[in-house]
Protein backbone atom coordinates (compact mmCIF):
# COMPACT_ATOMS: atom_id res chain seq x y z
CA UNK A 1 0.00 0.00 0.00
CA UNK A 2 2.82 2.44 0.81
CA UNK A 3 4.33 1.96 -2.63
CA UNK A 4 0.96 2.68 -4.29
CA UNK A 5 0.49 5.80 -2.15
CA UNK A 6 3.97 7.04 -3.05
CA UNK A 7 3.35 6.40 -6.75
CA UNK A 8 -0.03 8.18 -6.58
CA UNK A 9 1.54 11.22 -4.91
CA UNK A 10 4.25 11.41 -7.57
CA UNK A 11 1.70 11.11 -10.34
CA UNK A 12 -0.54 13.77 -8.79
CA UNK A 13 2.44 16.13 -8.60
CA UNK A 14 2.93 15.56 -12.32
CA UNK A 15 -0.79 16.16 -12.99
CA UNK A 16 -0.82 19.45 -11.05
CA UNK A 17 2.35 20.66 -12.76
CA UNK A 18 1.12 19.87 -16.26
CA UNK A 19 -2.35 21.34 -15.80
CA UNK A 20 -1.13 24.55 -14.21
CA UNK A 21 1.45 24.90 -17.00
CA UNK A 22 -1.21 24.48 -19.68
CA UNK A 23 -3.51 27.05 -18.06
CA UNK A 24 -0.71 29.59 -17.65
CA UNK A 25 0.37 29.08 -21.27
CA UNK A 26 -3.25 29.63 -22.33
CA UNK A 27 -3.22 33.09 -20.78
CA UNK A 28 -4.63 32.07 -17.42
CA UNK A 29 -4.38 34.65 -14.67
CA UNK A 30 -6.01 32.66 -11.88
CA UNK A 31 -5.82 28.99 -10.94
CA UNK A 32 -7.64 27.63 -7.92
CA UNK A 33 -6.81 24.15 -6.82
CA UNK A 34 -8.02 22.03 -3.97
CA UNK A 35 -6.24 18.74 -3.38
CA UNK A 36 -7.66 16.28 -0.87
CA UNK A 37 -6.15 13.05 0.35
CA UNK A 38 -8.99 10.59 0.79
CA UNK A 39 -9.00 7.03 2.02
CA UNK A 40 -8.98 5.58 -1.51
CA UNK A 41 -6.77 8.14 -3.25
CA UNK A 42 -6.15 11.77 -4.14
CA UNK A 43 -8.92 14.07 -5.31
CA UNK A 44 -8.08 17.24 -7.22
CA UNK A 45 -10.50 20.07 -7.94
CA UNK A 46 -8.94 22.61 -10.27
CA UNK A 47 -10.53 25.71 -11.75
CA UNK A 48 -8.94 28.39 -13.85
CA UNK A 49 -9.39 30.96 -16.54
CA UNK A 50 -7.82 31.26 -19.98
CA UNK A 51 -7.75 33.70 -22.88
CA UNK A 52 -10.67 33.47 -25.33
CA UNK A 53 -8.42 32.51 -28.25
CA UNK A 54 -7.55 29.28 -26.39
CA UNK A 55 -11.15 28.03 -26.19
CA UNK A 56 -10.61 25.33 -28.83
CA UNK A 57 -7.39 24.18 -27.14
CA UNK A 58 -9.15 23.87 -23.79
CA UNK A 59 -11.93 21.81 -25.38
CA UNK A 60 -9.27 19.54 -26.89
CA UNK A 61 -7.56 19.28 -23.48
CA UNK A 62 -10.89 18.23 -21.99
CA UNK A 63 -11.07 15.30 -24.42
CA UNK A 64 -7.49 14.24 -23.66
CA UNK A 65 -8.16 14.30 -19.92
CA UNK A 66 -11.29 12.16 -20.29
CA UNK A 67 -10.19 9.22 -22.45
CA UNK A 68 -12.81 6.63 -23.32
CA UNK A 69 -10.33 3.87 -22.47
CA UNK A 70 -7.60 4.07 -19.84
CA UNK A 71 -4.51 1.89 -20.28
CA UNK A 72 -2.55 1.40 -17.02
CA UNK A 73 0.31 -0.25 -18.94
CA UNK A 74 0.80 2.96 -20.92
CA UNK A 75 1.23 4.93 -17.70
CA UNK A 76 3.68 2.38 -16.29
CA UNK A 77 5.73 2.46 -19.48
CA UNK A 78 5.83 6.21 -20.16
CA UNK A 79 4.96 7.83 -16.86
CA UNK A 80 8.54 8.06 -15.64
CA UNK A 81 10.03 9.01 -19.00
CA UNK A 82 8.46 12.41 -19.48
CA UNK A 83 10.80 15.31 -19.99
CA UNK A 84 10.59 19.00 -20.71
CA UNK A 85 11.68 19.00 -24.34
CA UNK A 86 10.87 15.48 -25.52
CA UNK A 87 7.11 15.64 -25.71
CA UNK A 88 4.45 18.00 -26.93
CA UNK A 89 1.86 19.48 -24.60
CA UNK A 90 -0.69 17.23 -26.28
CA UNK A 91 1.18 14.03 -25.50
CA UNK A 92 1.73 15.21 -21.93
CA UNK A 93 -1.98 15.88 -21.51
CA UNK A 94 -2.86 12.53 -23.04
CA UNK A 95 -0.54 10.87 -20.51
CA UNK A 96 -2.14 12.87 -17.68
CA UNK A 97 -5.54 11.67 -18.91
CA UNK A 98 -4.25 8.11 -18.65
CA UNK A 99 -2.76 8.67 -15.18
CA UNK A 100 -5.98 9.65 -13.46
CA UNK A 101 -8.60 7.06 -12.63
CA UNK A 102 -11.64 9.34 -12.94
CA UNK A 103 -12.02 12.74 -14.53
CA UNK A 104 -14.68 15.29 -15.25
CA UNK A 105 -13.81 18.44 -17.16
CA UNK A 106 -16.16 21.30 -17.97
CA UNK A 107 -15.07 24.02 -20.38
CA UNK A 108 -17.01 27.27 -20.62
CA UNK A 109 -16.03 30.44 -22.43
CA UNK A 110 -12.85 31.60 -20.68
CA UNK A 111 -13.17 29.13 -17.78
CA UNK A 112 -12.37 25.48 -17.11
CA UNK A 113 -13.30 23.26 -14.15
CA UNK A 114 -11.67 19.88 -13.53
CA UNK A 115 -12.46 17.18 -11.02
CA UNK A 116 -9.81 14.45 -11.09
CA UNK A 117 -9.24 11.38 -8.93
CA UNK A 118 -6.14 9.23 -8.69
CA UNK A 119 -6.50 6.01 -6.68
CA UNK A 120 -3.87 4.57 -4.36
Amino acid sequence: MKKRMYRARRRMNHVVTELSHVLLMAGGREINLHLTREEEGLHLHLEGDFSPEHQHGMEHMSKLLQPKVRDPALVETYGELTGEDQYTDESELALVGQMVDRSSVTVEPGRVRMDLFLAF
